[in-house]
């Protein structure tokens, strides 16, 4: 378990596109450091709020060097995932190339991994960057390969694996995976609204998707926790800024930057645009952060 008190707030930034959906590394680069300047500790890129899923593989590495060079190799995951090892060993050797450190990669998806297959999956990813650090990137409601806890516990024994980081997935089951981790590995969950109960289990952080559109309210959070205070007060500041965000939602979190003057386009994957009511949400809760970038 991890003290309250080395407790980690990392982004999870969208990927900024032009008006033709191509990479916009300018503005993405824009964004970094704008989170960097709020006081975040790190980035975690490009993950699933990034769309790492429709980047191609030179973007892909765009996007992790434009993190290094904001936040350098001991701020940034840079995530390598793909559905094969053979790719995300190939993009862990390239990201090692440009200098990051510490990777993570999603679990195989689309095709579900068993224990066995999931094992073998990272074993070729660490041994292909056996320098490197590397968290495992569990999210079963979009890469359909589960992991039961007795299983991260063998994927923790592995040499190279740093840590995991958990998305989509309620407070119960990361506990229950906080309960059979070894001393040292490092825990990350992607579940924003309980920020304040994970550091209290002995997380080592979050990546939080809502922190890229109020970075303030998440690092206020973290710098209470880190000071042994009690940060319950601010739960309902968290909940309001969840639901304003439609839990991370791409497209409202792409809606939330230009309202606080950052360029992110619309996003490359096929998803609906944001209602009416999330937009209106949004801006309610935005409006005190609205001048900060303009």
């Amino acid at each position: 378990m991890t003290s309250p008190s080395s407790f980690q707030l990392l982004a999870a930034p969208v990927t900024a596109f032009d008006a033709d959906g191509g990479l916009d590394i300018i503005a993405t680069g824009r964004l970094f450091a704008f989170l960097r300047d709020a006081g975040v500790d790190g980035v975690f890129t490009p993950g699933t709020t990034g769309e790492f899923t429709a980047l191609e593989d030179g973007e892909r590495l765009a996007v992790i060097e434009t993190a290094l060079e904001e936040f350098g190799p001991d701020r940034t995951i840079a995530h390598v995932g793909a559905a094969s090892a053979r790719q995300t060993a190939r993009l862990a050797h390239a990201a090692t190339r440009l200098g990051a450190t510490r990777l993570a990669a999603i679990t195989p998806y689309y095709f579900p991994a068993g224990e066995q297959a999931l094992l073998e999956h990272f074993r070729r990813v660490t041994d292909a960057v056996p320098d490197a650090s590397v968290y495992a990137y569990v999210f079963p409601p979009r890469a359909v390969t589960t992991v039961a806890p007795e299983t991260l516990a063998r994927l923790a024994a592995l040499p190279g694996m740093a840590g995991v980081k958990v998305s989509g997935l309620p407070l119960a089951e990361n506990l229950a995976y906080l309960d059979v981790i070894p001393e040292g590995f490092e825990y990350y969950s992607g579940n924003d609204a309980d920020i304040v109960r994970l550091a209290a289990a002995g997380a080592a952080g979050v990546v939080s998707g809502v922190s890229t559109i109020l970075p303030e309210l998440f690092v206020q959070v973290t710098r209470v926790i880190r000071a042994g205070e009690d940060a319950t007060a601010l739960q309902a500041e968290i909940d309001d800024a969840v639901a304003a965000s439609a839990s991370a939602d791409i497209g409202v979190l792409k809606a939330g930057l230009a309202e606080r003057g950052l360029a992110a386009g619309i996003p490359r994957i096929s998803i609906d645009p944001p209602s009416d009511a999330q937009l209106a949400r949004a801006h309610q809760t935005l409006s005190p952060h609205r001048a900060a970038r303009t």
